[in-house]
């Protein structure tokens, strides 16, 4: 195992960012390599101070052998026991290190381009009021999205739903990149309790009930064939999660 990036030895009060990418991986061993491969040319090309965190969701197939062969000091590999994305991300999250100024997660299968993570930290830096930033694809400025039609309906079926219930109104809860500050990332996932797909509009159920400005910005999105989610087998959990959290609103408040 990897040893962790020894933060002592840094000054964060310089200007280089220092920042944590945490990736929930199932069954992933056809392109996690590819994607932690990117991942470092693109944040060493930027010069950032970085970790990247693996969450491994009780991989069945040989995930975790190749993320042995990846290790280095710039990335951590943890394992759990198949719970769910949301559990992963959660975990993930909360093992970040506390003095990086950021915290990402993102989809091991690269839908969404290492180039957006810089996109980011420009918006963070220039709204400094914004603690949570959330990728979309839907934005009517307009994101590349190249993706099945049905899964275009399924997802606006349930952003419907969670509309009508939670008063969530953001075009795309359910793009699998996001971006936070640090302590309020800390600070949302500590009261999370959703452990599959529709843990995003928890998050964010969080983050507005408290106040926490979230801003939702465009991103370009590819469909990667080879995914998890099921369409049709995962929408009646993700439905059923969208009432427990509901039910949990006393429980969110910060």
């Amino acid at each position: 195992m990897a040893e962790n990036i020894d933060y002592k030895n840094y000054n964060f009060k310089s200007l280089r960012i220092a920042l944590s990418i945490v990736i929930p991986a199932y069954n992933e061993e056809n392109r996690i390599k590819q994607t932690i491969i990117a991942l470092r040319s693109y944040l060493k090309s930027k010069k950032y101070l970085y970790e990247i965190i693996v969450v491994d969701d009780g991989s069945s197939d040989g995930t975790l052998n190749v993320l042995k062969d990846s290790l280095s000091t710039d990335l951590r590999v943890i394992t759990i026991t198949k719970s769910g994305k949301g559990a992963a991300v959660k975990e993930g999250i909360l093992s970040a290190n506390d003095e990086n100024e950021y915290v990402f997660f993102m989809d091991a299968d690269l839908s969404t381009g290492t180039d957006e993570i810089g996109n980011f930290i420009d918006i963070f830096k220039n709204e400094p009021e914004t603690d949570v930033i959330i990728g979309s694809r839907y934005l009517p400025e307009g994101a590349v999205i190249i993706q099945p039609p049905f899964r275009n309906l399924v997802g606006r079926t349930f952003s419907f739903i969670k509309s009508k219930l939670l008063g969530i109104n953001f075009f795309d809860s359910q793009c699998g990149f996001k971006a936070f500050r640090m302590q309020t990332a800390k600070k949302i996932f500590a009261k999370s309790e959703i452990k599959g797909f529709s843990f995003d509009v928890e998050i964010l159920y969080i983050a507005l009930l408290n106040n926490i400005k979230v801003k939702e910005a465009s991103v370009n999105w590819r469909h990667k064939p080879g995914g998890h989610v099921n369409l049709i087998a995962d929408s009646l959990p993700m439905l059923i999660e969208l009432f427990q959290i509901f039910i949990n609103k006393n429980k969110y408040f910060l």
